[in-house]
């Protein structure tokens, strides 16, 4: 059995402390990469950091495993940012430009979401707690890595991104009835002790208020990132040539 930890609390010291840490790294090691030239870090940091996000979905289950904490319901790599994690981790390795084009949206809109109201239970410092950082983090920094860095942009407001979002969404119905999971909160509302969350209309609706934030909030990250340049003046595209002008 895990051991027992105090609840986490929205809001509270160690979630500012796990979003402070989360955002400082990314900046920090963004600003280092910014100053590698990019075609060397097409060859050597992004194939590295797609087997570091393949390993971490592996470690972080095995971890549960290992403390008899693991449940089929909750810990398959089926919520949207677990899956994000590994699929991005196999574009690094390959990148497929479709396959970009539903990443940008998918892990923007979830890891953000996800820091921000964190669907926890166990506050610091548990292993779920770090877990949960780190997992959110490490798919946001490869994507504004490829964003920032590679200057990647997706080539639609995010249409494919909801499309396959609800293409998935049918293959975990039954997965979410097999487990008794709640993969992608098609089942019931997130548990969330947050006042707007609780405001949500009962199952079926919820999804169809959902459905509509989804498109909403896309709409939002391509207006901030694809028509702006959102984040471009704190982090410099890398440069062009290993051997300055």
């Amino acid at each position: 059995m895990a051991p027992a930890f105090r609840p986490f609390r929205l809001f509270g010291l160690s979630h500012f402390a796990g979003v402070i840490g989360s955002l400082f790294v990314i900046v920090f090691f963004l600003r280092k990469l910014s100053r590698v030239p990019r075609q060397k870090l097409l060859r050597s940091f992004q194939p590295v950091f797609g087997v570091v996000l393949l390993a971490w979905a592996a470690l972080y289950r095995a971890v549960l495993l290992i403390q008899g904490d693991f449940s089929l319901a909750r810990d398959l790599p089926f919520h949207l940012c677990g899956i994000s994690t590994v699929l991005l981790g196999i574009y690094l390795l390959r990148p497929i430009r479709k396959l970009y084009d539903v990443l940008f949206y998918w892990i923007l809109a979830g890891s953000t979401l996800a820091l921000i109201f964190p669907d926890l239970q166990v506050d610091f410092p548990s292993f779920r707690y770090f877990g949960m950082f780190v997992g959110h983090t490490l798919p946001l920094f490869g994507i504004l890595y490829l964003y920032l860095l590679q200057d990647q942009k997706p080539s639609d407001w995010g249409a494919a991104s909801w499309k396959w979002l609800n293409l998935l969404a049918l293959f975990l119905l039954p997965v979410n009835w097999i487990t008794g999971g709640n993969y992608l909160f098609l089942r019931s509302i997130p548990a969330i002790d947050f006042g707007p969350v609780r405001w949500l209309p009962p199952w079926p609706w919820y999804l169809l208020v959902l459905e509509i934030f989804v498109i909403a909030f896309f709409r939002f990250l391509h207006l901030l990132f694809v028509e702006g340049s959102f984040g471009k003046k704190l982090v410099p595209a890398a440069r062009e040539s290993e051997h300055p002008a």
